[in-house]
Formats: C-alpha cells, structure tokens, sequence
C-alpha cells in the first residue's frame, strides 16, 4: 500500500510500487494537467513538486520529473501538480507568466509553473539566477525563453524581502500567493500518515535517484520489489569532519552542489554540477547514483575520482568496508558492489594547502547533455610552486571511469605551458577510446589531448599550448 497527498487528496493505492508517478497521475487520478512527453526526463512538461516532512515539522519541496519518478518513491510525501495550485485566483507564478506573455501552446506551462514554485519554496536566496537555474529542464518550443525570464525576474522581485527562514517561510508565500492555503497543514497531514518500511535485500531493486534507470529499465521495475533510498534518511547527509566530505548514499547531486560545505572547500563544483543535468534531476539523481551506475562518462564519477574519493559499501548485517573509488570499476558496468551491499556513504578529503582543483567537459550541448569525453584534475603545489602531487581522470576514454596513470613523473616541475603538454601526451597513451554513437575514437584522443591543455589555460600561470 502506497498512501501519499496527491494536492489536497489523500491517497491510498495498491498500484505497483515501480509505475511512475506520471502514470499514476495521468491514468489513475486522472489530472491532466502533468503532461505526458519525453520519458527521459529532458523536457520538464511533467514536472511535479515532491514534498517531504522534515524533522524540524517543515516541509522540504523538490521540483521533479515524474516520468522518471516512481509511486512508491512518493510513499509518505506530498505530490503538487498543476492542479494543486488552484484554479482562481491565479498563483503570483501563475499571475506572471499571463502578464508577461509567457505561455503560448500552453503544454510546456504547467512545468514551468511548478519549477518556479519550487524555487519560491526552496531557493535559498531567491536571486533571479537561481530561478534561470530552476527552470534549465524546461523545454519551450514556441513562446521565446525571454518571456519566461522575464516572469522568473517579475518573480524574484516581488518576493524581495520576504522572510526566508524555514518554520516561517510557507506562510509568508501562502500570503504572496505564491501557494494555496491547505499548504499549511501538509506537514500535520503527513505526520498521521505514515509511510510504509523500506523492504531491502537480496531479492530487492534498489533505487536511488532513478534518474536513469527508470529511463532503462521501466518495464522490469514495475513488475520488481524496489528498495527507495530517498527514504532513508539516515543515508541523507553532507557533512564535514577533520579530514573529509562525507556525503551519505542518498543525497542528491542538487543537495550536495548546494551544501555549504561543499560551497566552502570545492566552489568550482556549484557551476560544475550544472553541466549533470537539469534541476528537475539533479533533484532526484544521487551522487552514489552516478558512481553506481558505472558508466564511463559519468561526470560525478569522473570528479570524484579527481578528488579521491573513497567509498563506505554496507552489506547484510550492516557490514561496512572502504574502497577507493579508483578500484571500484572493475569493467564495463562492472562494479565492486556484491548482491545486498549499497554505496552507504563518499568520503572526500577536504583539499590540502596548494591544491587547485577543475573540471572539463565536451557534449553536443553545453548543458544537460552526456559527455563525449570529460576530465577533472586536482593539482597540489608545494610553496616553491613545483607540484607535489597530480590527478587526473578522463571519461569516455575507455570502459570505465579512468584515473590517468603514471602522472608520478611530473611530479616537481612547475605547472607551466610545457607542463600541461607533457601532461596531454601523457593522457593520450593511456587512453583506448572506441568508435561509438557520441564520436569516433579519432575525436575523443583529440578532445582528451585538448582537454588537458584547456586544464592549463585554466590553471597555468602562463598558457598552455
């Protein structure tokens, strides 16, 4: 049994666990104001608004692609579609995008419309680029993006000054007219609800994010018992300690470049992370997710594997040992990870004295696309300048997330133009790229050449050439 709010609708409904949200929202409840699109996650013309009670009694509200997100993922929660926010009045995003033309065929608008919600309730500044950053995986065919600007800016605007902090924040939207009324009393709601245990094992699909394998695996996940990490949040941290970044194996990549931890020791990462994918699933994908799913292009992957990262994996019994992520791949798609056990928790170090950190990547798009080749590099120089320790990693070179080797030898020099020249004949010998549907072999030992001289550019104190 699934019991969740649906808007202002208790629901309780033996559907499978696995059918997406957009099916159930569409087929089963019959609103058809979430539209029905890409199944990717590409396009936002789903897009709902996940809800979560908080231990402090708030209410934590994530904008999501539904198509992409399971039932029982909502088990507990509170699910806003277009028609949880009222009909009239109109709500202020609603107001604003009829008084600044922002809407023409109308499909892509209910998607906006949530996104922008989701940014009034969550964004922690509520700086007009963050709503551009909200709305990256709206896709609008024929009203003109500076139209919907516009509203985000109209937005931001008239939500100036309004008072942020979260045990008070919902009643001051409920006041703009940012949100209905019966928001208040969502949290009391979902308190009495209750939500069901979280069935994991060996038997058991374990879920993350989903963010991709709801796009790979639909048919097998409905028929299949799923365990949903969201839901444990014993495992939704990012947290500091002496000597690392401990990001828990159900934290989302969204979380994680928004933490001010992360935002302290690795400031890069916040337009990094962009480069992932669009809001609606970075709010979803977890950073254990990306290292999981093992793909050779991984942009999480690749950064963490720059930064050194090590992995916590939890087996049967809560048994627990440590893996350095540059010996997790074992293969293509293959992983160190046994039936039963789950990435638990990442370790990052925190970055040492001298340490210069930067991330690199080529795509069709320059947002929200899957890499042709990436690269992360993490340099360390001593007080004389020289380097004192290098690493680089590569995506899309070779089977798996590729932490260059034999980088020892550049060890003492100074990162200068001829540094970074040795450092991209370096990566070359180590790669074996094939031919595939995102480039040619040829291409991607080209793209892996430049991008280590475009490291340099970045990095060097002269330009690398």
């Amino acid at each position: 049994m699934t019991s969740f709010i649906l808007n202002e609708k208790p629901i309780r409904t033996e559907e499978r666990p696995g059918m997406t949200l957009l099916e159930f929202i569409r087929g089963v409840a019959c609103l058809s104001g979430t539209k029905d699109a890409c199944h990717e996650g590409e396009c936002g013309a789903c897009t709902v608004l996940l809800g979560s009670r908080q231990s402090d009694g708030t209410m934590a509200y994530k904008a999501c692609a539904s198509c992409l997100t399971a039932l029982g993922d909502a088990d507990g929660r509170h699910v806003v579609t277009v028609e949880g926010l009222g009909g009239e009045p109109l709500t202020l995003a609603q107001r604003l995008i009829v008084e600044h033309s922002a809407s023409q065929c109308g499909f892509c608008t209910p998607g906006i419309v949530l996104s922008l919600t989701g940014f009034a309730l969550g964004s922690a500044t509520l700086a007009y680029d963050d709503a551009v950053t909200a709305l990256d995986g709206n896709i609008c065919r024929c009203t003109g993006y500076a139209s919907i600007r516009n509203a985000a800016k109209a937005l931001c605007a008239a939500l100036e000054g309004i008072d942020k902090a979260p045990d008070r924040r919902l009643a001051a939207l409920i006041s703009s007219g940012v949100v209905p009324a019966y928001f208040t009393d969502i949290a009391a709601r979902l308190a009495g609800l209750g939500a069901a245990p979280v069935p994991c094992g060996k038997n058991t699909v374990t879920v993350a994010g989903g963010t991709d394998l709801f796009v790979q695996k639909p048919e097998q996940l409905l028929e299949s018992e799923l365990c949903f990490l969201s839901r444990r949040g014993d495992l939704d941290y990012v947290r500091e300690d002496k000597e690392f970044l401990r990001v828990g194996g159900a934290a989302t990549i969204e979380d994680f470049r928004n933490s001010p931890e992360v935002r302290r020791h690795f400031p890069a990462l916040a337009a990094d992370l962009l480069l992932h994918s669009s809001a609606i699933l970075r709010n979803k994908a977890t950073l254990a997710g990306n290292i999981v799913n093992a793909s050779p292009i991984g942009d999480a992957a690749i950064i963490l594997l720059a930064l050194d990262a090590r992995l916590v994996i939890t087996g049967e019994g809560g048994r627990k040992r440590e893996v350095p992520l540059d010996k997790f791949f074992l293969g293509y798609k293959k992983t160190d990870l046994a039936c039963g056990e789950l990435v638990s928790e990442i370790m990052v170090p925190l970055p040492p004295s001298g340490a210069r950190y930067h991330f690199e990547k080529v795509s069709n798009r320059t947002t929200l696309d899957i890499a042709a080749v990436n690269s992360a590099l993490l340099l360390t120089a001593g007080p004389d300048g020289a380097v004192k320790d290098l690493r680089v990693s590569a995506g899309g070179v070779g089977p798996v997330p590729m932490l260059l080797p034999g980088l020892d030898k550049l060890n003492g020099r100074k990162p200068d133009a001829a540094f970074f020249n040795d450092l991209s004949k370096a990566a070359l010998a180590a790669a074996a790229p094939i031919d595939d549907i995102r480039g040619s072999a040829e291409y991607k030992r080209l793209l892996l050449g430049q991008l280590m001289l475009a490291h340099g550019r970045a990095l060097a104190p002269v330009e690398a050439a």
